[in-house]
């Protein structure tokens, strides 16, 4: 493996987020590692999650050299994003946040329902994105831990999740939202279970896309683009250890995104 692009997540979520940076950049070369056997992280400390992502993009990095890596993970990126640009300040560290400015522009004063991790609705950087967008739009943040269990857990209890979020969208079903804002990288594959859940069409919104656009900006200002006319390789790696874990990685890998 060249130079790789090393995709980081807790778990199954940031296969979302390396499709489509594979669909932007083929040519290169990813490392994709997942740390289910720490998943989930939304419930964790600050210094549980520096340390856990630390210990993983170590792991990921040996014997290779990354040209990139890409926290593709909101909690992650929330608690750590400053602390591993520290660590390797030679290559671009880049990382993914809940697209609540993009649905808040999305129309006039929209009702938005942010599903998020708890690390990430408490954390400084959404209550920024809270403070920017201020009154232009009327947003309910709610942390979804049971999406993650749900796809952590190879999308198998479809009945458990449904339930779980009825519970949590029940005190806000008296008016309807105009978008989802889909704050952790696990949500993506679970969008047709919210939509169903609420009952009526949603538009979804998730940070990738803005992700992406910063990889590539990134790589291309570090001149470290891959020139290769061949299409990249890709190795999945999880913490679980187990193949069947890495197997449905690979599962997802091929599903097409609900979003």
């Amino acid at each position: 493996m060249n130079k790789p692009i090393i995709v980081f997540d807790s778990g199954f979520g940031g296969i979302s987020v390396l499709k489509r940076l594979i669909e932007k950049m083929p040519n290169e070369d990813y490392l994709y590692y997942g740390d289910s056997a720490n998943a989930p992280y939304g419930p964790r400390t600050t210094a549980e999650v520096q340390q856990l992502t630390l210990n993983a993009i170590a792991e990921a990095s040996k014997g290779v050299e990354p040209k990139a890596i890409v926290i593709a993970c909101n909690t992650a990126t929330a608690a750590t994003r400053e602390l591993l640009q520290q660590t390797y300040p030679h290559i671009p560290v880049i990382g993914i946040l809940p697209a609540v400015e993009r649905a808040a522009k999305a129309k006039d004063h929209p009702r938005v329902l942010a599903l998020a991790t708890a690390g990430t609705v408490s954390s400084a950087a959404f209550q920024n994105i809270l403070a920017r967008v201020g009154d232009s739009a009327e947003v309910v943040a709610l942390p979804a831990p049971s999406i993650v269990v749900y796809v952590e857990g190879a999308m198998k209890d479809r009945q458990t999740v449904k339930k779980a979020l009825a519970e949590s969208f029940a005190p806000y079903m008296d008016k309807p939202f105009d978008s989802v804002v889909l704050g952790c990288t696990h949500f993506p594959f679970a969008a047709d279970v919210i939509a169903e859940v609420l009952g009526y069409p949603v538009d979804f919104f998730d940070g990738s896309a803005l992700t992406v656009r910063q990889t590539e900006e990134a790589l291309t200002e570090s001149n470290a683009r891959s020139t290769q006319e061949r299409t990249g390789s890709l190795k999945i790696i999880n913490s679980g250890n187990r193949q069947d874990l890495v197997g449905f990685a690979w599962t997802l890998f091929c599903a097409e995104l609900k979003v």
